[in-house]
């Protein structure tokens, strides 16, 4: 790690600033990853990557997505 030499407070401020900034922006990006996680393990998504290029048509179709999913849902419940 360097060493680095200051000659004012006011430096060393800016750097703790820009420190804080950057444990802050870290934290933020930790959350969004764990939330994309959390979103990408929901069931219905591991349904639609699992029918690949179907799967991205249905994703951005909401009609086509719900019959999809009533489709599924009678067919768990026979």
């Amino acid at each position: 790690m360097n060493r680095k030499i200051y000659t004012s407070f006011e430096q060393i401020d800016q750097e703790m600033e820009i420190l804080a900034l950057e444990k802050e922006l870290r934290q933020i990006q930790l959350r969004q990853s764990a939330g994309k996680a959390m979103e990408a393990i929901k069931p219905g998504n591991l349904l639609m990557e699992s029918l690949g290029p179907l799967g991205g048509m249905v994703r951005n179709s909401g009609a086509l997505q719900k019959v999809m999913m009533m489709w599924l849902a009678r067919r768990l419940l026979k």
